[in-house]
């Protein structure tokens, strides 16, 4: 007797992510539903009218399941070899802005915000979605879109809580009416994103505005509430006042109008890491068009890795506009080997979870070209 697939709906997502605490609050989910059903309810997904069977917001969503040696081949055009360990990839190198105002606020070279101001000073892009903060809530992540340089040099910086960048995705084209779009997320992000292209019933229409995935190292992330509302608190920050966060050397560093408050051991905030990011082997944003971090590259710079011919077009002519500058990444263990090592630490290191195996499902789909 033949057997018909049972089609994924929501009610998949309830049962394969949320029930198993894998939701990565990306908002891919919410801005594919068609019908607008979905919204964000504390930084995870429900369901607040009736389902129209479509199955897109399952089959855009990376934390259900995501085909990796697929994606690659739809994006990339052939899967990663044995010894592509940080993916696939045309150029590496360490790179900063020239711009002194970007470097002024930015968090390592300023290089994220140098190449979306120049695509949008040059009009290769009419919107970024980026991560700002909630005047609301002290240090809430929300999801901006950027119009002009300022916007974007308004939200430089990094946040450590996530933001659902899809869903300022879907607020660039629908509500800006925007059409050429650049996107800046954590690598769970972009392969919602990636998913969202290739899936044969993925959010085709809205992934296919964008114009350049800018993706950031990323170790880990941590839950709103318990982190900022909580431990900051009682360690007796004013999170009103902090100006920046920052990790280096294994330490989560909080300044105050310039002057360190408070610097504790990185496992000291283990307790409010993201489930999600307990299953998650990505640290470079292997599915970005560029990927940017700050490990491998001296004080003040950033290491840059361009993925595909569009993201070593972007950062080239960002290059050549003088927005950035360039030089070759060393090959020892403060370079190269150091972006190599925190990788494979990731992907080595996974922590026990009961939902674990999910995250290294491949389903079979049939993937549409990239265009």
């Amino acid at each position: 007797m033949q057997t018909i697939a049972r089609p994924k709906l929501f009610g998949s997502l309830i049962s394969e992510v949320l029930n198993r605490d894998l939701c990565t609050f990306c908002g891919a989910c919410v801005a594919s539903c068609p019908v607008y059903i979905l919204q964000m309810q504390d930084e995870k997904p429900t369901m607040k009218g009736k389902c129209e069977l479509c199955q897109v917001c399952y089959y855009s969503c990376s934390a259900a399941e995501f085909p990796k040696d697929d994606v690659e081949q739809a994006i990339f055009g052939r899967a990663r070899t044995a010894d592509e360990q940080i993916g696939i990839y045309k150029t590496v190198a360490n790179a900063r802005s020239k711009k002194q105002e970007i470097l002024q606020k930015s968090q390592d070279g300023g290089v994220v915000t140098s190449i979306l101001g120049y695509a949008l000073e040059t009009g290769k892009i009419d919107a970024a979605v980026v991560t700002g903060i909630d005047k609301k809530m002290p240090w809430k992540s929300l999801p901006t879109v950027a119009v002009d340089y300022a916007d974007v040099l308004e939200a430089a910086g990094t946040k450590y809580t996530p933001a659902p960048t899809l869903i300022g995705l879907m607020s660039a084209t629908q509500e800006y009416g925007k059409e050429n779009v650049a996107i800046v997320g954590t690598p769970c992000q972009i392969r919602s994103y990636r998913k969202m292209q290739t899936s044969l019933l993925g959010a085709k229409k809205l992934a296919n505005t964008v114009s350049l995935a800018i993706g950031l190292f990323c170790m880990e992330s941590y839950r709103y509430d318990q982190f900022i509302g909580d431990y900051l608190r009682t360690k007796g920050v004013d999170v009103t006042k902090v100006g920046r966060f920052a990790i280096k050397k294994g330490k989560f560093r909080v300044t105050i109008e310039g002057q360190e408050v408070l610097t504790v051991p990185i496992k000291e905030l283990d307790e409010f890491v993201r489930s999600s990011c307990r299953v998650c082997e990505d640290f470079t944003a292997e599915f970005a068009d560029i990927s940017v971090g700050g490990v491998g590259c001296p004080e003040g710079w950033c290491t840059v890795i361009a993925r595909t011919t569009r993201g070593e077009e972007f950062l080239s002519e960002a290059e050549k506009s003088g927005w950035i500058e360039m030089k070759q990444i060393d090959a020892g263990k403060f370079g190269m080997e150091q972006v190599l090592r925190n990788s494979a630490r990731k992907k080595t290191s996974i922590r026990s979870h009961p939902a674990g195996d999910l995250q290294k499902q491949a389903s079979v789909q049939i993937q549409s070209p990239t265009p």
